[in-house]
């Protein structure tokens, strides 16, 4: 395994996963984790690493808000909350019981009008099933299983605690231009937490970084175009292992 290399055809393996192209993660450790089409994992450069720390090095502690209440810093499963959403520019998060409790919310307090149709869009399609027949238990079963990953709403991106889109999570709204967001500046943190993704939208990927001292940092894109990233651990590292709760920033 070459550490010390860094990824100079970064661009390349950026355009090749934003098409949809299966690139081989950088530095994979075959005995580790498994090749994953549309993950690039790798190492960013001098001026890459200045660039990310400079946008993440300032930023506030974003305190996030369940039943308009301040979710307790220090808590561990997010004060009870599944689900966290960004609703302002900002970078504040509004915290719900589940899906259907952040669509009706998110529906119209979204950032940005596409991230509100995603969420309005999600709601209907909610309702008009609870509408339907109900299913026989075992089909009703197999289809929560099938569909943990739809619960992130289309123009949005989304990370879960743990693998297979399962556990407490984390999204974000598509805007004009990407955002960068350190994991650990929410209160509580998120960082070294992230197990799974999806990238419910058709362009632009989401880089995810883990900060390192003494060495290049490792950097990892998830490409666009409703991707998703069921288990992180299949996903290599560029020191070793796999991308597992390695999580410390996201760019989306």
């Amino acid at each position: 395994m070459h550490i010390s290399a860094r990824t100079t055809v970064a661009a390349a393996a950026l355009a090749l996963a934003t098409a949809g192209i299966a690139a081989a993660p950088a530095f994979a450790d075959a005995s580790a984790a498994q090749e994953v089409p549309g993950a690039v994992s790798g190492t960013l450069n001098t001026d890459e690493e200045a660039r990310v720390h400079q946008e993440v090095g300032d930023a506030p502690k974003v305190e996030m808000y369940y039943h308009g209440e301040k979710i307790d810093s220090r808590s561990d499963d997010l004060g009870g909350a599944q689900v966290c959403a960004e609703v302002s520019q900002d970078g504040t998060m509004e915290c719900f019981d589940d899906q259907e409790e952040a669509n009706s919310v998110l529906a119209e307090r979204a950032p940005t009008p596409e991230s509100r149709e995603g969420a309005a869009v999600q709601a209907a399609s909610k309702a008009a099933s609870k509408a339907a027949p109900k299913a026989a238990p075992k089909a009703a079963r197999a289809a929560a299983l099938r569909s943990s990953w739809l619960d992130c709403p289309k123009s949005w991106v989304c990370l879960w605690q743990d693998a297979d889109f399962k556990g407490r999570r984390l999204q974000w709204p598509t805007y004009d231009t990407a955002k960068t967001r350190h994991l650990d500046q929410y209160s509580p943190s998120f960082r070294d937490k992230a197990s799974s993704a999806y990238v419910n939208r058709p362009q632009r990927g989401v880089e995810l970084y883990d900060f390192r001292s003494g060495m290049p940092d490792p950097h990892l894109f998830l490409g666009a175009g409703y991707t998703r990233y069921p288990n992180f651990t299949k996903i290599s590292y560029a020191y070793g292992g796999n991308w597992n709760d390695k999580a410390d920033a996201i760019k989306f």
